[in-house]
């Protein structure tokens, strides 16, 4: 690219027909301090386009950056939820076996209970029965005493 310096450093060859030098050189001189404008302008905006590529750099990698840690958080969003779930099966298995044990504790002490009522009506029924002879064995005794009462009682009239 032409800078304004070889603008303004440019030297023509003087040749015996041709345009004027003074006005070649003002000609010259109002395009140098317009072209060093737009250079200056140029190299302005040139910074400024760089600065804005940089911008945009830094910001896509942000983006970058802010794109993984969403993607890291979703993940991690993720598994807590997976362990959640989880240790929450974890405990309903749990409480189920202890329900499951409390019933069959609860079962098997009902059983024995039953087993003991059951052993307890036979002895009640069995000592039942022995009262019953015993009374009788009683009454036929008290009877036959009562007997042998009348024949000793008997046997002292006679006599």
């Amino acid at each position: 690219m032409i800078t304004p310096n070889d603008i303004a450093t440019k030297d023509f060859k003087k040749v015996a027909v041709g345009y004027s030098p003074e006005e070649v050189d003002t000609f010259l001189d109002d395009i140098y301090e317009d072209y060093e404008k737009l250079y200056k302008e140029s190299q302005k905006e040139k910074s400024k386009t760089e600065a804005v590529a940089e911008d945009t750099d830094r910001l896509k990698h942000l983006e970058k950056s802010i794109e993984r840690t969403l993607s890291l958080a979703e993940a991690a969003a993720e598994e807590t939820k997976a362990a959640a779930k989880a240790d929450g099966d974890a405990i309903i298995n749990s409480a189920k076996q202890q329900a499951e044990d409390i019933l069959a504790s609860a079962r098997t002490k009902a059983y024995e209970l039953e087993q003991k009522i059951s052993g307890l009506e036979s002895r009640y029924e069995l000592m039942k029965t022995r009262i019953k002879l015993l009374l009788y064995a009683e009454i036929e005794l008290l009877d036959k005493g009562e007997v042998l009462a009348e024949k000793e009682a008997k046997a002292q009239e006679t006599k």
